[in-house]
């Protein structure tokens, strides 16, 4: 077998697994499945002499790791740009609350917070939070603009109920 056929054949497998890691984003699983038949052409010389188990186990093998390791980065670097410096500006609305009430929220429940949302929520915000528009992020996600605005705004409303009564409890205590 040649690596094209090998590629032709397999592709909508790994596209069938790919749309169940990376569910309505389809950047994220082209992207998955392409990185995942280059991994197996740099490896073409050992996987041409598997067995059809053998290699379809190591193509699925190899994109949960892959999609696991995309997780973990994208949490790492959300966590690094979701901070206290910034979440008051994260969570600015018409009624959002003063901004001294978020200096009484430690990062570590913020992060609890961010962590605890739906996942369309918590990409939304953490995107929104890496400084990226409605658009870049919509494109990201899979989803229209205007409901990227609508994920948005739910994730700032559950992030505040959350953490609303630990901060102005904090302040009440630190103040009196």
């Amino acid at each position: 077998m040649e690596y094209a056929d090998f590629a032709v054949r397999y592709q909508p497998i790994l596209m069938a697994v790919a749309r169940n890691l990376c569910g309505g984003n389809a950047t994220a699983r082209d992207d998955l499945v392409q990185d995942i038949l280059l991994r197996a052409l740099l490896k073409w010389d050992t996987l041409r002499e598997w067995t059809e188990p053998g290699r379809r186990a190591w193509l699925v093998r190899v994109m949960h790791n892959r999609f696991l390791d995309q997780c973990r980065r994208q949490r790492t670097e959300a966590t690094n740009v979701i901070n206290l410096g910034n979440v008051h500006k994260l969570l600015e609305e018409p009624e959002a609350p003063d901004p001294e009430l978020w200096e009484c929220v430690t990062e570590a429940e913020l992060l609890q917070a961010v962590t605890s949302l739906p996942f369309n929520l918590r990409r939304t915000f953490e995107l929104h939070s890496e400084g990226l528009r409605h658009a870049e992020i919509g494109r990201r996600l899979g989803a229209p603009v205007g409901t990227v605005g609508t994920w948005l705004y739910h994730a700032r409303l559950k992030l505040r109920d959350q953490l609303r009564d630990i901060a102005e409890t904090r302040r009440k205590l630190g103040s009196g």
